[in-house]
């Protein structure tokens, strides 16, 4: 919980400053209906307070593209250098939503820092198909015998971690004066110097057609 503390306490240091959070404005680039969106200072991600975090996300990606289907496409042995492209607070209140969208960068993650008490009780007072404050992920369309979303509600402490094109949205809530927080950051994955494959299906190919 080191990681959350540091994170909201680094935001809440933004969103309070109205200096910074008028410098830092990252709304003009996001697709959020969202009262405020602050992007986290470049210079704030190189110093030694957010450097285990900068590791951890290094770690997470390690094990990420290690796994199928990731490593299918960007084998682990290729990657020199990990870039944090950009990462931001989302403050979202009631009524405030993000339509669905893609992110920049190769890699996209959220990590979530507060979650509005009032929640579940709104979420259990749906009638049907309830999504206060859900997160959910949308990829191909409805089929027979294939899954296309996957619906999430989020807690303190949760992090996702997912392709940067794949299409995202989160619902609204209703509970007034309760604040719903997250971060969210884009990532780019630097290849090693001289390696000149395309990716991990390209080496393979390259390879099994030298053998021939």
């Amino acid at each position: 919980m080191e990681l959350i503390h540091l994170l909201d306490k680094k935001a809440s240091q933004m969103l309070e400053s109205e200096q910074l959070s008028k410098e830092f404005n990252h709304a003009p680039n996001l697709a959020g209906n969202v009262k405020k969106e602050v992007r986290y200072p470049s210079s704030w991600l190189s110093t030694k307070e957010f450097k285990p975090m900068v590791e951890f996300i290094g770690e997470m990606v390690k094990a990420y593209i290690s796994i199928p289907p990731a490593n299918e496409t960007i084998s682990p042995a290729f990657v020199g250098k990990l870039v944090i492209q950009s990462m931001w607070t989302v403050s979202q209140w009631a009524g405030d939503f993000n339509p669905f969208h893609v992110h920049e960068g190769q890699l996209s993650g959220v990590i979530y820092l507060r979650i509005p008490p009032g929640l579940k009780n709104e979420y259990e007072k749906e009638d049907h198909y309830p999504t206060v404050g859900d997160i959910v992920f949308f990829h191909g369309q409805a089929a027979t015998f294939s899954g296309h979303k996957m619906q999430y509600t989020p807690e303190v402490g949760d992090i996702f971690l997912f392709p940067n094109w794949l299409s995202h949205g989160v619902y609204p809530f209703r509970t007034k004066e309760q604040e719903r927080r997250s971060v969210s950051f884009n990532l780019e994955l630097i290849k090693k110097p001289g390696v000149t494959a395309g990716n991990a299906e390209t080496l393979r190919n390259k390879e099994f057609y030298k053998k021939k």
